[in-house]
């Protein structure tokens, strides 16, 4: 009787041990997992910046933009739990390849040069008000 329950003592704290070792190294393999995403967004958001410095975008507007589309199509990030994973919506990527150049295309220089001349005059405002 003594040694059975000795016995079945004994195999309660191997299976324990054995337990919290794949528990280890479920945590290391998510950890892995985590630093992978981690760079394989900030190689997305590096891409996408440089094609908005191509477009003539500053370097920091380039980079807030970036990181801008990289969230709205990720959708944040990666969530934990089980399921919560959702498909990326790669609508933001294709629509600013298309909608740069259609535009601009259709009107005139005229009306060109007055829409950016609006535009500086919003931005000196701004900057003036501290916005």
């Amino acid at each position: 009787m003594r040694r059975a329950k000795r016995l079945r003592a004994a195999s309660y704290f191997q299976r324990s041990s054995i337990n919290s070792h794949a528990a280890k190294e479920n945590r290391h393999a998510t950890q892995r997992r985590q630093i992978c995403l981690e760079r394989q967004t900030k190689r997305k958001a590096e891409h996408i910046e440089e094609g908005y410095e191509d477009r003539g975008v500053g370097k920091k507007e380039a980079e807030s933009r970036a990181w801008a589309t990289v969230n709205k199509e990720s959708g944040g990030g990666e969530k934990s739990g089980s399921g919560r994973g959702k498909a990326e919506n790669h609508s933001s990527s294709r629509k600013g390849g298309r909608a740069g150049g259609a535009a601009a295309a259709s009107r005139t220089p005229a009306e060109r040069s007055a829409s950016a001349k609006k535009a500086a005059a919003t931005r000196k405002r701004n900057a003036a008000s501290g916005k």
